[in-house]
Order: structure tokens, then sequence, then C-alpha cells
């Protein structure tokens, strides 16, 4: 919706055998292509820490960006407006143990950008837990 533009952010979270631990899409407020990226990378690394029974389990935190993926993993911090919720980011990474963020392409996530299309179309956030 323009860039940077009025955004709302798409997830889900699965676990190892590919099956669907969370859904969530929220309003993000007003940012560039890559603060939306790092922040949707923040969100779903804030909700593995809240969960107790998540903390300590191998995740893959999977997004479609490659500059913010490379980021995160300690290839730089982008830009000063980036560079605390990296920080933040790496540092629920390590509370969480063995997760890491990886990078896949865009065509894999299309459930992601429903859920990000959803919220701009009036959408309210939502936050769906499945039984873990």
């Amino acid at each position: 919706m323009g860039c940077p533009g009025l955004v709302g952010t798409g997830r889900v979270l699965r676990d190892s055998r590919g099956k669907v631990l969370c859904t969530f899409s929220d309003h993000i407020g007003i940012h560039d292509a890559n603060m939306v990226e790092i922040l949707a990378i923040a969100r779903a690394c804030e909700l593995c820490v809240s969960r107790p029974e998540l903390v300590g389990r191998d995740i893959a935190i999977v997004s479609d960006s490659k500059v913010a993926v490379s980021w995160v993993n300690n290839d730089g911090i982008g830009t000063l407006k980036h560079v605390q919720t990296i920080y933040d980011i790496r540092s629920h990474l390590r509370d969480m143990g063995q997760s890491l963020v990886i990078y896949n392409s865009r065509a894999s996530n299309s459930v992601s950008n429903l859920l990000a299309k959803k919220w701009s179309d009036g959408y309210e956030d939502s936050l769906i837990w499945k039984d873990l």
C-alpha cells in the first residue's frame, strides 16, 4: 500500500513437520518494506518466547526477505532505524535456543500473504493458537 505505507503482517508458525501452531496478522503502522519484514520476524520471535512450551525447541522462522534474513543473521544491521529491532530479534533467538531465521521465496508463503492482505482489507488483528 505504498512505500512507505500503512502495513500489516501475516504469519504462520509451524512445527518441523509443517503442522500449523499459530496464525497471526496485525497492523504495524507506516513503514518501508525492509522494516515490515524485520518487524514480522520480531513478532514471530516474541510469540515463540511468550509460549513456555516453545522455548528450547528447534524453531525456524522463515522470511521471504533476503535482506531482513541477512541482517538478522549478523550480516549487518540495516539502517539506524532497524538497529534496535534487529538486536531484539537476536536476543530472542538466543533465548529460544536452537532457533534460526532462514530465507524462502515469496512463492512459498501464500498463507502469510493472504493473512497480511486480509488485514489490509480491513480485518482486525488476529492471533490464533492451535493445540500444541
